[in-house]
Formats: structure tokens, sequence, C-alpha cells
């Protein structure tokens, strides 16, 4: 029968690593997915909370396509940071994805490298390099904005990590 029937079988032949590529691939596939729906959803709830009529829980992924159709607008000033920056906060949630087991009790690629905490970094690698994109673009206005953003995340990240510890201590 070939290889290609052997990821879905459950046969003593079958290697062990087969299934885990499968299930990371499917744990990254579902992230992808299901990413948009979540924040639909929530965005449903908030509206629910606020007694107000929005839009359909399916509206992200509208404008995840009409955002894929828009052309590339780069300024003559910026730097390849400016356009790194795009694919490294796209990839690092992805990364997260690998490090932190959802859908299965396999360990994933990334598992010997960390936990929630290196999730936390990663992250944060995102936005950092989002604030660096921000700052290399010739607006005056986007190192002002990026200095906002960091400034309610150097307010916030110390509570959550608190009470992600918190928590570890008590489990």
């Amino acid at each position: 029968m070939g290889r290609s029937f052997c990821l879905l079988s459950t046969s003593k032949g079958c290697g062990l690593m087969d299934k885990r590529i499968l299930f990371n691939l499917l744990q990254i596939v579902v992230v992808l997915l299901f990413s948009p729906l979540v924040a639909g959803v929530t965005n449903r709830l908030k509206e629910m909370v606020q007694s107000r009529r929005g839009p359909s829980i399916f509206q992200p992924y509208r404008d995840l396509r009409k955002l894929f159709h828009k052309d590339e607008v780069v300024s003559e000033r910026s730097s390849w940071l400016f356009r790194f920056t795009p694919y490294l906060t796209f990839v690092t949630p992805l990364f997260v994805t690998l490090l932190i087991p959802v859908l299965t009790d396999y360990p994933l690629f990334f598992a010997f490298m960390g936990d929630m905490i290196a999730g936390g970094f990663m992250l944060s690698l995102g936005g950092f390099f989002a604030t660096l994109a921000a700052v290399d673009t010739a607006n005056p206005y986007g190192p002002m904005g990026a200095s906002r953003t960091r400034m309610v995340g150097f307010l916030a990240e110390p509570v959550f990590m608190i009470v992600f510890f918190t928590v570890s201590f008590v489990a």
C-alpha cells in the first residue's frame, strides 16, 4: 500500500514520528483556520454585553481576504526590517502552537525549547519587531504610536506574568 497510508492507520508498522508530524501540522492548520473565528465570537460577545448589533462572527475572514488582496505600500526610506516584520509577526504565533500542545499529548516539535514562558517571549518578539517597524517608517506618528503600544505592554505584561506564576505555584 505504501507509506502514504501509514499516517492514518493504527498498525504497529507505523512510526510514532509520523503521527507526531501529523498532529503538529493539524494543530497549525486548526490555529490558522479558527483564529479569525475566535476573534469574531469575541467581538460578538462584546456586542451582546454592550447591547448593540455588529457584524457577523465571520467578518474577520472577510477582512483577511480583503487585506490579502491589497497592494503593498512601502516607504522609500524604510529598511529591510519593515519588509521582514509582517512575516515574523505571522510566524511567531505559529511557533507558539508548536510549543504548547493543544490537540494531543504528544510532545511537539519545539516542546524541548520551553513552555508558557517561552511562548510569551516568542509572542513579545513579534510585538518588539512591530514596534521597530513602526519606528523605521519615515512617518513621525509611527514612533509615537509604537511608544504608546509598548507603554501599555509594559504595564500589562507584569500582571500577566504574576498571574501565570501564581497559577503554576498552585498547580
